[in-house]
């Protein structure tokens, strides 16, 4: 966790262990990346305001880094946390967006869905053509390729594996096993985000169909 607060991290610290959760702080940008770069981690918990910067730029030096350091789940805490900075936090690359207080369980719970990361196994083709690499985090269509995040990597994978049904977000984020209060818009912001990035690699199409009304399903799956 990069958090200046202390008594945040006195308090989270042996409620998370009970739980066998390990936390372990950094007060600064700059001490959070040195402790990573030594062991790595499983899940970062950031802070949007720190001292002499901002949490954001911590998550895009991250996300632009090299390796697997770039796929790191990174969950925003911030005392700000109404939709507007939501979603842009989850387009700037934070996998998850908690606001300050927060409740225990709930940190706890979303903590866990970052780390049900997708399996271990070979690279796995779908029906629809988009290929999830679950070791590299890597999604592919044709000569295209992009690297995920926790979150995108799991909502791909609810998506293929619901084979021929839309999923509504709601669904989506059930199969993600999301707190029951999690905002549906979430879901939207991180399929816009997978979007762009395919598009950025210069992916012309759409892989992912938009059902009015009532959900997501890849291309090529029947409704």
């Amino acid at each position: 966790m990069i958090d200046d607060d202390i008594e945040l991290g006195q308090v989270l610290t042996p409620a998370l262990r009970k739980h066998e959760i390990v936390l372990v702080q950094a007060e600064t940008p700059h001490k959070g990346l040195q402790m990573l770069a030594d062991g790595g981690a499983d899940v970062m918990l950031l802070d949007m305001i720190l001292p002499g910067t901002d949490g954001m730029a911590v998550c895009e030096h991250i996300r632009q880094s090299t390796g697997a350091l770039r796929n790191l789940p990174i969950i925003g805490l911030s005392a700000r946390a109404d939709l507007t900075d939501r979603i842009v936090g989850l387009e700037r690359g934070l996998d998850d967006y908690i606001a300050k207080p927060f409740d225990i369980r709930e940190l706890i719970a979303r903590v866990r869905a970052m780390t049900r990361r997708p399996g271990r196994g070979q690279a796995a083709k779908s029906p629809t053509g988009v290929v999830l690499d679950e070791l590299c985090m890597v999604a592919r269509l044709g000569e295209f390729s992009i690297n995920l995040t926790g979150m995108e990597a799991q909502i791909l994978k609810a998506l293929e594996e619901a084979r021929g049904h839309v999923l509504s977000r709601l669904q989506i984020l059930e199969r993600l096993r999301r707190p029951e209060h999690a905002d549906p818009a979430l879901i939207d912001t991180v399929i816009y985000r997978l979007r762009r990035k395919f598009r950025r690699s210069g992916f012309t199409g759409d892989f992912i169909v938009t059902e009015r009304g009532r959900g997501y399903r890849l291309v090529g799956d029947s409704a």
